[in-house]
């Protein structure tokens, strides 16, 4: 009997379905792995915006931490949004115990629409306490810039900020990662879907150019993908820190690892771009005829 590779969520439950665990779990059983999931706030939201986020209390989301450790072989935990200081004692605490062989941190701050997820105090809790047990960490372009303010880097940030020119992002990545590198961190992978136009812009006449950035051991290696012009790409950050999750389980190498999870975001963009779900950022598409034949039907039809 073949055995999949289990991967644990810890994060959200976003009502709308399009992010958090739902899109979690939905991206590691398409990928071919095994998904189960760890609710630490539960949001009423739509397409349009959270209304309300309530926290789960620290001992529920321990003891659902611990039932699925004591019954599941986990192959490697994505954690997404905490919320709170207690929550994130509690994960700290699992995976003290438990030591996962790769955690994946995507360093949610706040929603899309806006709404804030994660205060300067519990993301310093973050960086202090889950950042040295973390494989990668996954932050957008916007959450590198406010955790190197976190960190009294206002300069790096501010200069990332204020770019005009890809050259000049890509110059201050090479010092972001050297810095990162000094304090013994682990790998960043930078989503780049924030970045200015005047950055993914090779010139005047081209198309946007997506790129994404690996800031690994003092080194910066840059991902380039189409820009997919779109109102549904809501789901991005949790599917790919979750793909890559399920790529390092199976023994890719980190380079591959978010190689491989970025062409998967990228089908699933592409397959949702011209649905219509609600009237605000839809949702991205994670069942991908590909990757359903290969990893659930191929050979068997």
């Amino acid at each position: 009997m073949s055995k999949k590779p289990t991967i644990l969520s810890v994060a959200g439950f976003d009502s709308s379905c399009g992010a958090g665990v739902v899109a979690d779990v939905s991206t590691a059983r398409v990928l071919g792995a095994h998904g189960v999931a760890v609710l630490t706030c539960v949001t009423a939201q739509n397409t349009t915006g959270i209304k309300d986020v309530f926290p789960l209390p620290e001992k529920l989301v321990r003891e659902q931490i611990e039932s699925l450790f004591e019954d599941f072989d986990i192959s490697a935990v994505k954690v997404g949004v905490l919320y709170s200081k207690s929550v994130i004692s509690a994960v700290v605490k699992c995976l003290e115990r438990f030591k996962p062989k790769f955690v994946v941190l995507d360093p949610v701050m706040s929603s899309s629409s806006g709404t804030r997820l994660a205060c300067e105090e519990t993301m310093k809790m973050v960086v202090e306490r889950v950042f040295p047990m973390c494989s990668l960490v996954t932050p957008n372009f916007l959450e590198l810039c406010k955790l190197l303010k976190l960190l009294g880097k206002d300069k790096f940030a501010n200069d990332l900020e204020n770019s005009k020119s890809r050259k000049h992002v890509e110059d201050i990545y090479m010092e972001v990662s050297a810095f990162l590198r000094n304090l013994n961190f682990p790998p960043f992978f930078v989503k780049g879907g924030h970045l200015p136009s005047s950055v993914i812009r090779k010139s005047i006449n081209e198309k946007l150019i997506h790129f994404d950035a690996l800031l690994f051991e003092g080194s910066v290696e840059i991902l380039e993908q189409n820009r997919i012009n779109t109102n549904n790409s809501h789901g991005t950050g949790c599917t790919l820190s979750t793909a890559i999750s399920v790529e390092l389980c199976r023994n890719k190498t980190l380079r591959d690892a978010v190689k491989n999870a970025q062409k998967f975001v990228f089908q699933s963009i592409l397959l949702a771009r011209e649905l219509k779900f609600g009237n605000g950022s839809g949702p991205i598409d994670q069942f991908v005829p590909d990757y359903l034949f290969k990893y659930h039907l191929k050979g068997k039809l």
